[in-house]
């Protein structure tokens, strides 16, 4: 049996470690990644795995069907593994290096199989890609989210003070005030990411042992959850994840370290939880609108339109 699960979380870890977290790149196109054929985005992991690879489009294929497509993988190229879970009975389990076992309950099994995809750019006969038709606005997108978590489930947003955090107790997001950072997009992917520590709290998503002391393992494994959550949610809305909430969670790179060495599940269940932390996030997040005429036309001017709260919905200074 192959070892998946350690392969790809040595792969994170060496990415970790040249200086950079993999995935503060690869979403920057306002897209998530998919497959050619179908259309369907990734989730989890895989988003994650794709976004490590060096490639700006989004759209990926495996062979069969690059080959049913009349498209040729380019000489020399190497394509990028993703995983996928099945259940199969035990006794119909394939031995082979892209098999692993994961779990086991009585006659069946937890399987997760590796299959390799190619990117697009690495193909030949592929249509080039085309302009996006649609586009989410940061600012509105992030409006919106803080909006709906502020009135639909009383999330308190309060402006002031020099350091961003989720205060679990009193169920409030603080952040600074706009000037105190570098650029909007600084500001709009810092507020993302306490957005997503709000979700943990029980009137929301209920995630167990989140909000643990800080320096602990614990809180180490929720600010990993946050920050692919929040990198995810920048990706969907072609925002690049802003310098000074790069360098504020960069005294974590050791922790995240430690957990991933610790566990080899471990990326895989954070991938699996920042997907749902998206998924929960992204019931608010404003409709994508149509650029019309080569010029982009602003949710404040379609009829999809979000109402802007007041900075962000906060309460008053």
């Amino acid at each position: 049996m192959g070892e998946i699960r350690q392969e790809v979380t040595d792969r994170i870890i060496s990415a970790i470690e040249t200086g950079v977290a993999p995935w503060r790149a690869g979403w920057n196109r306002g897209e998530p990644h998919q497959n050619f054929s179908t259309g369907k985005p990734y989730k989890g992991i895989n988003q994650l795995l794709l976004a490590m690879a060096p490639y700006a489009d989004p759209r990926w294929m495996t062979f069969k069907q690059a080959s049913l497509a009349g498209c040729k993988v380019k000489k020399g190229e190497h394509g990028t593994r993703i995983i996928k879970m099945v259940e199969v009975m035990r006794d119909r389990v394939e031995d082979g290096a892209d098999t692993e076992i994961v779990g086991v309950e009585g006659k069946k099994a937890l399987v997760m199989k590796a299959y390799t995809l190619f990117n697009a750019e690495q193909l030949d006969g592929v249509p080039p890609l085309p302009e996006a038709s649609k586009k989410i606005e940061p600012v509105p997108a992030v409006e919106a989210i803080a909006q709906g978590l502020v009135q639909t489930t009383g999330l308190t947003i309060i402006e002031g003070g020099n350091q961003p955090c989720y205060v679990p107790s009193l169920d409030t997001v603080r952040m600074p005030r706009a000037n105190q950072f570098h650029s909007r997009e600084d500001e709009i992917s810092t507020l993302f990411h306490e957005l997503c520590h709000s979700t943990g709290h029980e009137k929301r998503m209920n995630r167990a042992n989140c909000f643990a002391r800080f320096g602990s393992e614990l809180y180490a494994k929720e600010e990993l959850r946050a920050e692919l959550a929040s990198a995810m949610l920048c990706g969907q809305i072609g925002l690049a994840l802003g310098q000074s909430h790069i360098d504020s969670h960069a005294a974590y790179v050791s922790s995240w370290l430690d957990v991933l060495r610790r566990d080899k599940s471990e990326i895989f269940k954070a991938a699996a939880d920042a997907q749902r932390i998206c998924d929960y996030l992204g019931q608010w997040m404003p409709a994508p609108v149509l650029m019309a005429g080569g010029s982009e036309v602003t949710l404040a001017e379609s009829s999809a339109a979000v109402p802007a709260p007041q900075r962000l919905g906060r309460a008053p200074r």
